[in-house]
């Protein structure tokens, strides 16, 4: 069975946890996800500056989008999986009349956690109740 993608501190909860199941039944194994970065304008003032900056994307035929809770109010104009990517972006936007976007991250790269229970058999099965508050509210699921 595995469960997951657990973050850094959620990862360190299910550790402990495991620690009582018997040594090697389990395992962590971890992934990076990448960073993003995105062409943004913001953080505007209120709802109006943004549906004045809106329109005058439109006049440019830049497309834009919304920004993401962290990001109101302003105007996504792409996201990006580098950074250079985002700035090569910002430069050919600002060739369409863009002055007032910048690049910024919007998501940093994350360390996540898979757990990896490999053989999980009757004996293993009962023990496995301990690690459900570790879990986060993540079922075990069959492995991929």
């Amino acid at each position: 069975l595995q469960a997951g993608p657990f973050d850094e501190r959620q990862a360190s909860a299910l550790r402990s946890a495991a620690a009582a199941l018997p040594p090697g039944s389990w395992s962590l194994s971890s992934t990076v996800q990448g960073g993003r970065w995105m062409v943004y304008i913001g953080r505007l003032a209120d709802a109006d500056a943004v549906e004045q900056k809106r329109g005058e994307l439109r006049a440019r035929n830049v497309p834009y989008d919304r920004p993401g809770p962290a990001f109101e109010p302003g105007l996504s104009l792409g996201r990006y999986s580098s950074e250079e990517g985002a700035q090569r972006a910002l430069a050919d936007l600002g060739k369409q009349g863009v002055r007032t976007a910048h690049v910024v991250v919007d998501r940093p790269e994350t360390k996540l956690y898979t757990l990896h229970l490999p053989a999980v058999d009757g004996a293993l099965k009962p023990q496995l109740e301990t690690l459900k508050p570790a879990l986060a509210g993540k079922p075990l699921r069959t492995c991929n």
